[in-house]
């Protein structure tokens, strides 16, 4: 629209026209075209939702990859699923094999003589093969889990073959497995997967030519009592002193890929020799990191090698499907051969590889650093050191900064110094809060889930996580909607601002990991790179001037962190989930997924979260999708398929039912007090309700009478164990008894304030001592190796804590176990009075051994058919000198 202005000349009062452009209108136009919503509630939605089902349906596929299976060996080169799988079968037919058992210490050990004998008798004479079978006795001390345990064994056994080149050195690899099960199942891939894959390795390597190290196989006897068996081998063999490298390899769930968990420091290139060699690499340093932190109940051999044998390694293992680890259900229905050929092919490689690498060179070339590792998808591994990942994350942090800057340029535009401050410190606020609410969402929903017994639903049914996503999901986009905009800024140019708001969260944390020293820190590396990237290139092309390309080249960067994240919430809950069965009932893993699931929706959606701004009428499909979060709430709780936990199939409730004949006996050796009944052990958040429901009777045991609760198992589940009193004690086929004789050092004073006290004891395959000196008593010194070093403490006394196991009783065919030991201590009173008390506890755990009471199997068959009941009998013997 002109204007026109009529005037005088100040001149010669001659009237003037002036002519001024009015832009007020076109400027109006302009800013409603900025200004306009430029996204649809419903399809954004339906879009945003179809794009991670995508993500999610392509991780998954890429996570249960797996090679076809080799029936024949076409080049002489490759791994033969179809052999491996035979002997597996064989050992799987065999059923459990605890330690002690005839089916461990006869069966399994003559099957895989047999079958290793066979390939020394058929291989050519590449290389120089010979096996060696070691029985081991000895004790040692092993912090687990903040308990330090007093573990000793007798007669344990292990299948050792060297496999040497003729012409080589000295420094050998290890390659570990354990053929010894837990008595409830036959131990298909705990750990009888990995021992097939070994014989099988045998065969091809002994034909390999060029290999420089020798190569030792470990078939280990004894890893479920406490990983004993490895200890005989690295402290006893000769052939230790020579290994220096280890793969070890073990299970804590049935079929999938192995997934590399586990490194350590001296030598950790050996992971970089990893990821350039296998050809389906899969491992993550977070699971290193988190696995090292003690969160997952569970350990390995890998820690003696490391610990007491000084090697340097990897340590692998089969986690997906962990529901049926320790249970009947690990049979062969679930390992296929494909899990087999992908052990198989990865180890063959590198095994091959660790026995040409050069070390010298990789020692001189200054790699004692440790290494961060992470696979993407199944494809590559990604490695390097320490050291170079904190220089290239600090590079991408000061690029995120300049990112972030050169968007500033457009977004900030005309802002005085008030209102830029306050726009710069919406951006950096909001994020924060947008955590912390999608945080305390999930965590009251864990909340209230759990009081109502609800807890634990997605246990059986991973989907049911989603609750916990969805919540997290709408507290997000509901704070972003709410963000107080600066009014002097469009839309577009807002919701840039506050994606570099999110990414400045992410770089905050990246830079806080580095120094820290997180190598886990490449998460965060991952979320800023590629958006850092984006946003830079888009700068200096100067997108900025259109918000709308801008914003549609940053979302398109974010696909890659966002299948990345899926893919590692992936992982998370195919691993945690059936942890979650065995964290006991103090523990309420709603909490740990509610977070979990928070911090994977917030990396997620907050990502592209502020882009609500761009949505007209975003608050009906907020209501919606609130609602839907709610109804799904609902759901879990009232409808019981849908919510309910458990399955009869695979995700069992797990129970232990111990049968227990108590004595207690004063000083002197006169009879306090003694009782029978069933010991009820509860592994998860809701095992006390299923114990009220099925054994309304059960009490809690009584933890402060009694030393050690007066019960036959240690750690933290026996403080939270039902008791439930019967009249019958249990019967056994072998009675157990406990002798004491006790013998008074003279120290040459004429004050006998020193005594050793020497027991032979007589019993089952597991015996567990707890010594626990009065004050004023300290014990000193005893039959075992090592200083003695209190386990734990009770009612503020130390508790020493002894473990024995035994591999040459009855049930293995051979005598009567006896075990001899004693005990030392030092008394400021004298020993006229209480001076320190020694409780034994016996169990029978070889379920073919064990002869069950009518009343103790109709109670074990009144536990609902969703519940793996693991059963036992024992003994407990106590007494005070």
């Amino acid at each position: 629209m002109e204007l026109r202005h009529r005037g005088n000349r100040s001149d010669n009062n001659q009237q003037m026209e002036t002519f001024q452009i009015d832009q007020k209108s076109s400027d109006t136009k302009d800013e409603a075209i900025r200004n306009q919503k430029c996204l649809s509630a419903v399809p954004t939605l339906l879009v945003s939702v179809t794009v991670l089902i995508i993500l999610n349906v392509f991780v998954f596929y890429m996570d249960n990859k797996l090679p076809p299976p080799l029936e024949t060996n076409s080049t002489n080169n490759d791994f033969v699923a179809k052999r491996a799988m035979s002997t597996l079968i064989k050992l799987a037919n065999l059923g459990p094999r605890p330690v002690g058992s005839y089916e461990n210490e006869k069966l399994a050990f003559n099957l895989l003589k047999t079958e290793i004998n066979d390939i020394i008798n058929a291989v050519d004479k590449v290389n120089d093969i010979e096996m060696y079978n070691q029985k081991v006795s000895g004790s040692f001390i092993l912090n687990m889990k903040n308990w330090k345990y007093l573990l000793s064994y007798q007669d344990l056994q292990n299948i050792v073959v060297k496999l040497d080149p003729k012409q080589g050195i000295n420094d050998a690899i290890l390659l570990n497995c354990h053929y010894d099960t837990v008595p409830a199942g036959p131990g298909v891939s705990d750990n009888g997967v990995n021992c097939a894959v070994m014989v099988e390795l045998l065969r091809n390597l002994a034909n390999t030519p060029n290999l420089r190290r020798p190569i030792i196989f470990l078939f280990n006897g004894g890893e479920e009592i406490m990983l004993q068996a490895s200890h005989g081998f690295v402290t006893q063999h000769p052939w230790s002193k020579n290994a220096k490298y280890i793969i070890n390899l073990d299970s804590c769930g049935a079929g999938g890929r192995e997934i590399l968990f586990q490194t350590t420091k001296s030598d950790s290139y050996l992971v970089d020799l990893y990821a350039r060699t296998v050809p389906h690499p899969y491992g993550q340093v977070i699971g290193e990191e988190l696995f090292q932190s003690g969160i997952i109940p569970s350990d390995t051999d890998f820690r003696i090698f490391r610990d007491f044998g000084n090697m340097s390694g990897l340590d692998l293992a089969h986690y997906k499907n962990g529901y049926v680890y320790h249970t009947k259900h690990d049979d062969l229905d679930q390992v296929g051969p494909s899990v087999l050929q992908n052990t198989g092919e990865n180890l063959l490689a590198l095994a091959r590889a660790m026995s040409t690498h050069n070390a010298t060179a990789a020692a001189k070339n200054g790699t004692r650093s440790k290494y961060v590792f992470f696979d993407l998808f199944g494809v590559y591994m990604v490695s390097y050191t320490e050291l170079s990942g904190a220089f290239g994350n600090f590079i991408i942090v000061l690029s995120s900064f300049f990112s972030i800057f050169l968007s500033l340029r457009f977004t900030t535009v005309g802002m005085n110094r008030r209102e830029y401050s306050l726009h710069l410190l919406t951006a950096i606020v909001s994020p924060g809060c947008t955590i912390v609410a999608a945080l305390l969402s999930c965590l009251l929903v864990a909340f209230a889930l759990d009081r109502l017994g609800c807890s634990m639903s997605w246990y059986g049914n991973q989907t049911n996580m989603l609750l916990y996503f969805g919540t997290a999901t709408w507290s997000i986009l509901t704070v972003a909607a709410y963000y107080p905009k600066t009014q002097s800024r469009t839309d577009a140019e807002w919701t840039v601002t506050m994606l570099n708001g999110v990414q400045l969260f992410w770089t905050a944390l990246l830079f806080v990991a580095t120094m820290a020293g997180l190598r886990s820190s490449y998460l965060f590396a991952v979320m800023v790179l590629f958006p850092s990237a984006a946003s830079c290139a888009l700068g200096i092309l100067n997108a900025g001037r259109a918000p709308a390309v801008w914003i549609a080249g940053y979302a398109a960067s974010l696909t890659v962190p966002i299948a990345f994240v899926l893919y590692l919430t992936q992982m998370f809950a195919s691993l945690f989930a059936p942890i979650a069965g065995r964290l006991g009932p103090n523990v309420n893993p709603d909490y740990v997924v509610g977070a979990l699931m928070a911090l994977s929706a917030y990396a997620v959606v907050g990502h592209l979260a502020p882009a609500v701004a761009l949505i007209n009428r975003p608050r009906p499909a907020l209501a919606c999708l609130g609602a839907a979060a709610l109804l799904m709430a609902v759901t879990v709780v009232a409808v019981r398929p849908v919510g309910f936990p458990y399955s009869a199939a695979e995700a069992e409730q797990r129970f232990d039912l111990i049968h227990t004949r108590r004595s207690f006996h004063d000083l002197g050796g006169g009879l306090r007090y003694n009782d029978s009944g069933y010991m009820i052990v509860n592994w998860d958040r809701q095992g006390p309700r299923t114990v009220a429901e099925y054994a309304p009777d059960a009490v809690r045991a009584d933890c402060a009478a009694e030393l050690m609760c007066g019960m036959p198992i240690t750690g933290s589940l026996a403080q939270h164990a039902g008791w439930l009193p019967v009249g019958r004690p249990p019967a056994v086929q072998r009675s157990a008894a406990a002798t004491a004789a006790a013998v008074v050092l003279d120290e040459g004073d004429g004050d006998d304030r020193r005594r050793r006290i020497a027991f032979n004891v007589t019993g089952p395959e597991r015996v567990t001592v707890y010594v626990s000196p009065y004050p004023g008593t300290r014990l000193t010194s005893w039959s075992f190796a090592g200083k003695p070093e209190p386990a734990t403490s009770w009612t503020g006394h130390d508790v020493y804590v002894i473990k024995h196991s035994s591999a040459a009783g009855p049930a293995a065919g051979g005598p009567q176990n006896v075990w001899s030991f004693w005990l030392e201590h030092e008394s400021d009173r004298g020993f006229g009075e209480k001076s320190i008390n020694v409780t034994v506890t016996y169990s029978w755990v070889i379920h073919k051994e064990l002869v069950l009471g009518d009343e103790f199997r109709s109670f074990v068959d009144s536990f609902p058919r969703w519940a793996h009941v693991n059963i036992a009998v024992a003994s407990v013997e106590a007494f005070v000198y």
